[in-house]
Formats: structure tokens, sequence, C-alpha cells
């Protein structure tokens, strides 16, 4: 096995397995943030690692750890912090709310730093930093996901809104006519935050197999049909 991968290579992965089980051996347990701290200023940011001299890896490295560290503040300031003090709780709490979506990529001081790079995110992320970019390239555009929203039937934002006629029932055409306008007032906010060109990307199937046939790649077609005529 190290033939193949080189010895290099292999000194490297054991370097970090060491240091993991060394850092399991602890009685102590520390917080999660000083966990990411530690790993990555005492092992990943060495040479021999992807991490060296990597200026993009350090920042995110950084985001994470304050980002986990916020977190902690927080629970631990909270009644139920009070219940559940263990470090450990709280580290699998952060990491379950992270991989579940809860937690968005996004990093608020990122927004006033000037980017020249490429920036993957869903669109209404985009939105919120309110930022025009040169080009833009929408992904998936046949998905349903441009036109349907969170069903929230519990928390119904236009039913428990004050605005809302009082007994008035939901009906589908509410529906019809509320995803209508939401979607024109997506797109209208991302065209106008584009210097130059939007350059569509089209998958025929989702990740399910099912073909996808939405209401914005329907919508496009129908432009370009009138622009052909």
């Amino acid at each position: 096995m190290q033939q193949r991968i080189t010895y290099t290579i292999g000194e490297a992965y054991d370097r970090l397995r060491d240091w993991i089980y060394a850092y399991r051996a602890q009685t102590e347990i520390t917080p999660l943030d000083q966990f990411f701290a530690q790993i990555f200023g005492e092992l990943l940011s060495q040479p021999g690692y992807g991490f060296h001299d990597e200026r993009d890896a350090a920042r995110v490295s950084n985001q994470l750890v304050e980002s986990s560290r916020n977190f902690r503040w927080a629970m631990e300031s909270s009644e139920r912090a009070v219940r559940s003090t263990e470090y450990a709780n709280l580290g699998r709490e952060y990491l379950k709310l992270v991989e579940s979506g809860a937690l968005g990529a996004l990093y608020v001081p990122g927004w006033r730093i000037p980017e020249q790079t490429v920036f993957l995110a869903p669109a209404y992320t985009y939105l919120m930093r309110n930022r025009a970019v040169t080009i833009q390239f929408w992904l998936d555009i046949g998905a349903g996901g441009w036109w349907e929203r969170l069903y929230q039937p519990l928390t119904h934002p236009y039913v428990l809104a004050h605005r809302w006629p009082a007994g008035k029932s939901w009906t589908d055409f509410d529906e019809y006519t509320t995803r209508q306008q939401t979607m024109h007032r997506l797109l209208l906010g991302l065209i106008r935050r584009t210097r130059q060109r939007i350059y569509l990307g089209i998958s025929d199937y989702s990740e399910s197999g099912f073909e996808q046939r939405g209401p914005l790649l329907a919508l496009i077609n129908r432009l370009l049909v009138q622009e052909r005529n």
C-alpha cells in the first residue's frame, strides 16, 4: 500500500493518524473549536500537508473555528447549555447542524472582503450579499427548486402574515400565483446583479433519476421561441 501511495504520503498519513490517537488519549475534553484550531495549526498547516502556504485554506479554517466557537458561546449562555455543558455534546450538535444545512456556508465578515474568485451558493444566498458580478452560472435550471418554496404548513409565511385576510383559505391558485411572483423577483434580482453574461446549465435528469422540466426551463424555452419568431 505504501508503494502505491508513495512513502511521503504514507508518512504524512501516519503522522495524522498518530496525532488523532494522541488527541483522543487525552483525559480532558476540549471544545470543538479548539480541536479545529489545534489540528489546523499543529498539523495540517505544516509542510507536507495541503493547508501549507495556502491562504484560502487558512481563511476557511479560521472561519470554521470562529463559527464553532460562536456556536459554543451561544449555547453556553442558554438554558439548554446549563443542563448539558459537555463539550462533546455541543460539538456533536454543531456538526449535526452543519451536515443538515441548518448552518449556512455564508460567512458574514467575508462580505466585506473583495473576492476575485468563483462564489458557489444558492440563489437566495447570493442575493443576500447584494453584490454584482461579471458572469453568472445558473445551474440545473430544469429543477423545480427555482419555482417551489419550502413546505411550511405550521409556519406559513403568507397566511400568518398580518396582511392576510382573516378566515380566508390558502388555495392552489394562491400557491401558483405566489410561486410565479417569487420566481419573477428571484430572476429579476439575479439579472440586475450581472454585468455581462449569464450561462444556463441544464440537466435532463435529477439526482433521483427523474426527468426535469421545471417552470424556469419552460419560461426560457418560451423566450427562445419568441426571439426566433
